[in-house]
């Protein structure tokens, strides 16, 4: 089917298919009207004419009519494309000429020879119809021209055949009825195309108005539902986070009541697990928090899949033995293009949601080609998925029931499917998902462009024991509040360093170590920032730390102009080592690169 393109609305070709409408739209009443004066002055005419002219004039006038009306019936309110609105006006043309032409036949051949009081009858009658197509033609000119001249022009002809000075000054005054007619059919003319301009403008106005009202409406309505979403999300959140706080109140408490070393182990084993609960749904909440202020940028490069898997398989060896979860990895050698950063976290978010829901299975992650992109694959035989779940899981905060119950199972905020289907939509990623409850479940992230170029080796965070690694490096800790930079000395002490702590950055400034391990909010007058400037103006060869709850994009721009490692609280101890051994790292290679 041809395809239909409005033109301009202001164009000469859409003025014309709005009058070729309006013509078409007329009563069908006054359509039949046109016929009953034929007719009418065929009857008044019989007697001074030959009857078969009469009968002539009033089929073929009456053909052209009932044209119209059957043209006017199929197309009058159906959107025309533009070879439809060619030919129903080239049709609509013809048969206005034809009725034109077929008035000129009366006037010229249906003319009462002798008979003044139905020449007057005649004239009258044509005149009054010809004067009636400049009001209800006049938007159309080509229309109301064929109206009036082949209709009026015939008949002033045949009165100049008439004997007798007054047959030729009705001849002259219907010529220049014609004039008179044709240029008021222009001034109408040109009045409508004004009042149709201004109607379309009006309705394009109405339009806009009506867009803008429901693009408001829309935006409003968003903007409730983000508002509402923001609070279900507060109150999921502050409900989730309260619970392990609330069971590490309990166990400190109990903590004095301990009757024996194994009891008091064991408090402090649970205490732990509370705090890495409490971490990870910290985590969760950043990782949301930055998807939401665009914090997150998109670093592509060329890597193997594989060698992505086989690293989150070695972060979940030891869960997953705990839970009794045999982990598989089918190898694949295809290097892709994308952010192997990326693609490793949300591989973490599905490997361990396939381990929590397949206590005692099997869970292989492996890559297969689809359609020109790789796809990266998680099957496990768990439990499976509900179909009336399948596409909520990946809502903020759904969960469902997950096969290990009880205290031993994971909690969690419900946002690590959804965060695994946000990242992978900045990666124009998709994310896929086919379950078969008692079956097990196929998570697919689909999409990742291959290329045979050799892939690039991946940075690998460092794995640091609990000791010697760091041993006797100088580190000072600044921080305003006295409990951190406390648990912060025992910690860095345990693990070796010597450390110095204070609250005064001018401290800091007279101080000799390796490492600068500094919070972001310190004073209303000065913060993290400002006192690294200061310190590395004063001095170079130093790796610096810094600690901050803030997550926004123009921190971690400054820390990243400054070459400063940038930490999220709260953060584990091994994060702590892990940035601590690269800042020690950078600080020797620049201490090197001086000399």
């Amino acid at each position: 089917m041809p395809k239909i393109v409005p033109p301009d609305a202001h164009s000469d070709s859409s003025l014309d298919r709005h009058a070729l409408r309006m013509l078409l739209g007329r009563n069908l009443v006054a359509s039949l009207m046109h016929i009953f004066v034929a007719v009418l002055v065929a009857f008044v005419m019989a007697g001074s004419i030959p009857i078969w002219r009469g009968v002539a004039f009033v089929t073929l006038i009456s053909a052209a009519i009932i044209f119209q009306i059957i043209l006017a019936t199929r197309h009058s309110t159906a959107e025309w494309t533009e070879e439809e609105f060619l030919s129903i006006r080239r049709q609509f043309d013809v048969s206005a000429i034809w009725v034109g032409c077929m008035w000129g036949f009366a006037g010229f051949f249906l003319f009462p020879v002798g008979d003044p009081v139905k020449q007057l009858f005649l004239t009258f009658v044509m005149g009054g119809m010809s004067l009636s197509a400049v009001g209800t033609q006049g938007m159309r000119l080509q229309t109301c021209y064929s109206s009036i001249i082949p209709g009026m022009l015939p008949l002033a002809v045949r009165y100049l055949f008439e004997p007798g000075s007054e047959s030729l000054i009705s001849g002259g005054l219907i010529f220049a009825y014609i004039v008179v007619l044709v240029s008021l059919a222009r001034k109408i003319n040109d009045f409508m195309l004004r009042a149709f301009k201004l109607q379309i403008e009006k309705d394009d106005l109405l339009e806009s108005v009506r867009t803008q009202s429901e693009e408001l409406a829309l935006a409003k309505a968003e903007a409730e539902e983000a508002n509402l979403a923001k609070s279900r999300f507060l109150a999921q959140a502050s409900h989730d986070l309260r619970q392990p706080l609330h069971a590490i109140n309990l166990f400190i408490e109990s903590l004095p009541e301990a009757k024996t070393k194994a009891e008091e182990e064991r408090i402090l084993s649970r205490v732990r697990q509370s705090l890495d609960v409490l971490t990870k749904l910290f985590d969760s909440l950043l990782d949301v928090t930055l998807l939401d202020t665009g914090g997150i940028n998109v670093r592509p490069q060329v890597f193997q899949p594989t060698e992505v898997i086989n690293e989150v398989v070695r972060d979940f060896a030891l869960v997953a033995e705990a839970c009794n979860v045999e982990l598989r990895v089918a190898a694949c050698t295809q290097s892709v293009v994308a952010d192997a950063v990326l693609t490793r976290r949300m591989l973490q978010n599905l490997v361990s949601n396939a381990i929590r829901h397949s206590e005692g299975g099997v869970v292989l992650i492996g890559c297969r080609r689809r359609g020109g992109y790789l796809s990266i694959d998680i099957v496990d035989n768990g439990a499976g998925i509900p179909e009336s779940d399948q596409t909520r899981i990946f809502a903020e905060f759904t969960r469902l029931n997950s096969v290990r119950m009880g205290a031993e199972a994971a909690p969690g905020l419900g946002l690590g499917l959804s965060i695994v289907k946000r990242v992978a939509d900045k990666l124009k990623l998709s994310v896929h998902l086919s379950s078969l409850p008692g079956k097990g479940s196929v998570f697919s992230i689909r999409g990742f462009e291959m290329t045979n170029v050799a892939s690039v080796a991946i940075p690998i965070l460092p794995t640091i024991s609990n000791s010697g690694v760091v041993d006797g490096a100088s580190v000072f800790v600044l921080d305003d509040d006295e409990n951190t930079l406390e648990a912060t000395r025992l910690l860095l002490e345990r693990w070796g360093c010597i450390v110095q702590t204070s609250q005064d950055w001018n401290r800091a400034a007279d101080a000799c170590f390796d490492v600068l391990i500094c919070d972001y909010e310190l004073s209303v007058n000065m913060s993290g920032i400002d006192v690294i400037k200061a310190l590395q103006e004063a001095r170079e060869n130093i790796g610096v730390i810094m600690i901050s709850g803030n997550t926004s994009k123009e921190l971690r721009s400054a820390a990243d102009t400054l070459a400063v490692t940038l930490l999220h609280k709260p953060l584990r101890p091994a994060q702590l080592r892990s940035a601590l051994l690269n800042a020690l790292t950078r600080s020797d290679e620049s201490a090197r690169g001086g000399e």
